[in-house]
């Protein structure tokens, strides 16, 4: 379903989207649901719960004068919208048929999120995290060989989207949703080269440790290094601002995480591969486009984000408690819109932003309280963890970290692709280690 999701436009149409419900509804029906789940899971799981049916509830029909005093100003926007009087039971809503479609792939999510935290329980945790790097790899050769060759206006160098304004990179609609992809499978990717290195014992003397480096050349863990090293390129050739610094992020997040598991000789390593990395990195891409933009952001700062925010908030300031519905952003700005509309904004250009416009109160508390018990997991399960298994969950959780930082500009989350692949990392991040991978490390 990942791979299937990214390299098919990252599920942005519903040609795309279908397959994944259905896929996920298949797997629901077929994956035991207690492998994974433990007391600690079960605060995180009821709250997850509980957001799906806060979604929901802005489904329900309500008689007009209680949705007038819970959300006063959904009946003006449902009748400029969609020309009806409002009069009649309606949802809270203001676009029923997306948030309806929007709760399928929430749901989507979760059943990923459910099933690959299953699958980590089982000790496959190195075999997902392999194939969401190999498909990296394809992803970014591909992106970066349209972009040095094909049309950058169209995907994959030869369809056109259907959003105006889109700047296309590979098979997403957006540099910036491929930049919020790989900002997530690149320190996953890092995890695992940890992961590998640290259950592999160092040799006594120079030469053995000579030949033990050149024999892991040809390892799995190595070409998972490489598929890495390939997606920071094509993320570079992006030239995605936010992107770039999400990944800075994640690796402060990282190395803050690691403190007091790496030894100074291991630090030191780590930093001088960090430093050889960002030079290999400025040798083999052209960067000046990317310092372009960068300079382009120093002289005219956020460009239309501020305006855009504006317009937000008056949407969140009418809709404090409900939210316009999940999906409803687009049908809200119908009305709120003042800019000029030779450009029609249908997102918030801020995760945090957007959910609230659409959530209001009702969405975000429950995702909020989620948030804080994922935290927590978290740190319960690294206080307890192998340090191969550390590896695997700071790879993780640094990931998230990235996307978290990167949500203050950019709604990447909302393209499916992303947010299977998220809940993919979320479940790496909380996952409980298999006996049989503790067993092995200890041996």
């Amino acid at each position: 379903m990942i791979v299937w999701s990214v390299f098919a436009v990252g599920a942005v149409y519903v040609w795309a989207a279908a397959p994944l419900m259905a896929g996920a509804a298949l797997l629901a029906s077929l994956a035991p649901s207690t492998t994974g789940a433990s007391r600690e899971t079960r605060t995180l799981d009821a709250l997850l719960v509980a957001s799906v049916v806060a979604a929901a509830a802005q489904l329900v029909p309500l008689p007009p004068a209680i949705r007038a005093a819970v959300s006063p100003r959904a009946k003006t926007v449902v009748s400029a919208a969609s020309l009806l009087d409002g009069d009649e039971w309606q949802p809270l809503s203001v676009s029923p048929a997306s948030t309806a479609y929007s709760i399928g792939l929430v749901l989507t999510a979760l059943v990923v999120f459910w099933t690959a935290r299953s699958c980590c329980a089982r000790g496959l945790t190195l075999r997902l995290v392999r194939h969401v790097a190999f498909a990296g790899l394809l992803v970014a050769l591909s992106a970066i060989a349209c972009h040095a060759v094909g049309d950058r206006s169209l995907i994959y160098g030869r369809w056109r989207p259907l959003d105006a304004g889109a700047h296309p990179f590979g098979p997403f609609v957006n540099r910036n949703h491929f930049a919020t992809w790989v900002v997530m499978a690149c320190p996953l990717a890092a995890g695992y080269v940890a992961a590998a290195l640290r259950r592999e014992p160092s040799p006594p003397g120079a030469a053995a440790r000579l030949l033990a480096a050149f024999e892991w050349l040809g390892t799995t863990a190595a070409w998972v290094g490489v598929s890495g090293i390939i997606m920071l390129l094509g993320l570079v050739a992006s030239t995605s601002r936010s992107g770039l610094i999400a990944l800075a992020a994640s690796l402060v997040c990282g190395a803050w995480l690691s403190r007091g598991r790496l030894t100074p000789r291991r630090g030191l390593f780590g930093l001088l591969a960090a430093l050889v990395l960002v030079a290999l990195v400025s040798t083999l891409v052209n960067v000046h486009p990317l310092l372009a933009r960068v300079e382009e952001t120093l002289r005219v700062g956020l460009g239309g984000r501020p305006r855009i925010w504006h317009e937000t908030l008056r949407i969140i300031r009418d809709f404090p408690l409900t939210g316009t519905g999940l999906g409803g952003y687009q049908t809200a700005m119908f009305v709120y819109q003042e800019n000029r509309r030779a450009l029609f904004i249908n997102q918030a250009h801020s995760q945090y932003l957007h959910l609230f416009a659409e959530g209001g109160l009702l969405l975000s508390i429950p995702v909020t309280l989620a948030v804080v018990a994922f935290v927590r997991l978290i740190r319960e399960r690294l206080a307890h963890d192998t340090p191969s298994d550390a590896c695997l969950r700071i790879g993780a959780a640094s990931a998230i970290v990235a996307v978290a930082v990167q949500g203050f500009w950019e709604t990447g989350l909302r393209i499916p692709a992303n947010g299977l692949l998220l809940a993919a990392t979320a479940a790496v991040a909380v996952h409980r280690p298999s006996c049989a991978s503790r067993a092995s490390s200890s041996t």
